[in-house]
């Protein structure tokens, strides 16, 4: 089926693309999914608030960049990217600075839990990724449309932007999506077992924290693929 590989340049784009984000995120379970688009109310509400703050943010970066990739048969967008061109980098060696999970209700403890993962995740990042460098933040392709090339032209795009501006790339995956990055030309260098500890949890909360959330961190060093037996991230 032909592909049309574009970025995004219309607002209009992310109600399509954050609804085949949510339903992708189930098949299969992604358990980071509800932390990060959490349903309260209904989806359509989900999505609609989802769409509202990604979009500011994209409006807002210089170094934000969605990508698309429409059937060119149907018309539909099958598949999309959201790709962080880093050439700059800021505060290299502060730790972390706590991040508040506005998505859940105030007060909750799902948006302590949300903000103690969500500080986990980028902290891992932060220490590691010290250099410029190119990260895939979200990448997801339409159940109907996998392994049929549409996540190879989405990751290339950012490939080769890296390899242009001379930089690294780097991606936080969880384990399912592991061996499709490796084919892609990444090397797993690192995994994290976030950190959401807090003092007397409720069972509850005790429950959120038994799920495995654990991500590894897909590397490619600047201008070629990551080769296991030649390659070494910079922090190791």
């Amino acid at each position: 089926m032909p592909y049309l590989l574009q970025e995004v340049k219309d607002v209009e784009d992310f109600g399509e693309i954050l609804a085949m984000l949510h339903a992708a995120f189930e098949q299969p379970y992604n358990p980071l999914h509800r932390w990060f688009m959490p349903v309260y109310t209904t989806t359509k509400d989900m999505i609609e608030a989802t769409k509202q703050k990604t979009i500011k943010h994209w409006s807002e970066s210089d170094t934000t960049h969605w990508l698309k990739v429409t059937s060119t048969e149907t018309g539909m967008i099958v598949g999309a990217a959201e790709w962080e061109i880093r050439e700059h980098i800021d505060g290299v060696g502060e730790p972390q600075r706590p991040i508040e999970a506005r998505a859940h209700p105030e007060g909750s403890e799902e948006r302590v839990f949300a903000g103690k993962l969500v500080t986990s995740l980028k902290g891992f990042m932060k220490e590691r990724m010290t250099r410029p460098h190119a990260e895939l933040e979200q990448l997801v392709v339409a159940p109907d449309h996998r392994r049929k090339g549409v996540a190879t032209l989405l990751t290339n795009w950012g490939k080769q932007k890296a390899d242009e501006l001379g930089i690294e790339t780097c991606v936080e995956s969880v384990p399912f999506a592991v061996p499709i990055y490796a084919r892609l030309g990444y090397g797993n260098v690192g995994t994290l077992q976030p950190s959401v500890a807090i003092q007397d949890p409720s069972e509850k909360y005790q429950e959120f924290a038994a799920e495995d959330l654990h991500v590894c961190l897909m590397w490619r060093p600047a201008g070629r693929d990551y080769n296991v037996s030649e390659d070494k991230a910079p922090w190791q």
